[in-house]
């Protein structure tokens, strides 16, 4: 099959096989792309390494290795003296005929052990009351059910970040972006947009707060990561820089192609949210840390950008081949512990079948119910 793909030629049945016939070569041509991404990867290190504004971005430099191991050195006491607390949330759905029941869990903790957990219950439902009438609510509850998804994250989200500036400790950990998507559309008509800026105002000026990224779409991004050796940081971007493509979208400076489009704000939100950009977000910066197999992203304020690497890079060193800050992953294997979606989804329906025993077959989504 040629290398130049297109949908017509991939549901065009003579290019599959039958399943014996693709068995015989699978591993070898899994190999040979293997091998070829790898070869890949080489040569855009090769060719990123020659640019020296890529080379000097790459931190720490050699003179400054003494200096380095100080703020390693402080690292290491903030984290152990509990003065950094890690927050992360789990998210459990069950979808039911009579709308999805959510419950949002967020649990915060440090190396004290010093850890609290929040849970909050949400039901579809609830979106859909007051109504006049039984089919008033039914056909509130499917208008409800398109925002649904993105609202329940927000609110975890949201909860999540709040509960990071409510700790004590000096410095804190968030999982994801430090505003992320759910929280900068404005969630349409809930109208939360006024309330999620003044969070990120309050996490910016707040200084100590550091998000660490796992996964991201932004290959270009994980693409400058591959130059970095273990132990290596460099800045890449800003948190202004991103809104503003966020905000206003991205065109390709070769082709004139837009390649990223704006957000859908009404004048006076987007009005809104280019303030919160020009006031607050330059403060922030955007960096990539590697201390296992591959790099990740964190933001920090530009003010403690340095020693906020210093804490992920750290923290991500009690986990050599992962590499990623082990309080936060403290913090997400609390939550799946104790706040599991298969417990949920059990707890729903022994509750159901307690009510109304008839009513179980009918509220379980189909797909549920196969064995």
């Amino acid at each position: 099959m040629s290398e130049s793909l297109d949908f017509a030629k991939l549901v065009d049945f003579s290019n599959w096989k039958d399943f014996e016939s693709f068995m015989i070569d699978f591993e070898s041509k899994v190999d040979q792309d293997v091998q070829k991404s790898l070869e890949y990867r080489k040569k855009l290190k090769e060719e990123l390494m020659k640019d020296p504004n890529i080379r000097e971005a790459i931190l720490p430099r050699d003179f400054e290795i003494d200096r380095w191991k100080r703020v390693l050195e402080q690292a290491d006491q903030e984290l152990f003296g509990g003065n950094v607390c890690a927050v992360d949330g789990t998210l459990s759905t069950y979808p039911m005929a009579s709308g999805t029941r959510c419950r949002i869990g967020i649990v915060a903790t440090s190396y004290r052990n010093n850890r609290i957990e929040k849970v909050l219950y949400v039901s579809e439902r609830e979106f859909a009351e007051p109504s006049a009438n039984a089919f008033d609510h039914y056909n509130k509850l499917v208008k409800s059910h398109r925002i649904s998804s993105m609202l329940v994250r927000a609110i975890m989200l949201y909860s999540e970040r709040k509960l990071a500036l409510d700790r004590s400790e000096k410095w804190k950990f968030v999982h994801g972006e430090l505003l992320p998507y759910e929280l900068r559309t404005g969630l349409g008509a809930y109208r939360a947009l006024d309330q999620c800026l003044d969070l990120g105002k309050r996490l910016i000026e707040a200084k100590y707060v550091i998000a660490v990224i796992e996964d991201t779409t932004r290959l270009t991004l994980l693409n400058a990561g591959d130059v970095l050796e273990r132990g290596q940081y460099m800045a890449v971007s800003d948190l202004k820089n991103e809104l503003n493509i966020y905000l206003h979208g991205q065109v390709d400076p070769s082709t004139g192609e837009q390649i990223v489009s704006g957000a859908h704000f009404n004048p006076t939100d987007k009005e809104k949210f280019q303030k919160f950009i020009d006031s607050y977000a330059h403060n922030i910066r955007v960096g990539l840390f590697r201390v296992g197999y591959k790099p990740y992203l964190f933001m920090a304020h530009r003010d403690v950008f340095d020693e906020a690497a210093a804490l992920v890079m750290q923290d991500g060193k009690n986990q050599p081949m992962r590499g990623f800050p082990m309080l936060i992953d403290y913090a997400d294997n609390i939550c799946k512990g104790m706040l599991s979606q298969g417990d949920f989804q059990r707890q729903i329906q022994s509750r159901i079948a307690k009510i109304s025993p008839d009513a179980l077959g009918f509220e379980m989504v189909a797909r549920g119910t196969r064995r």
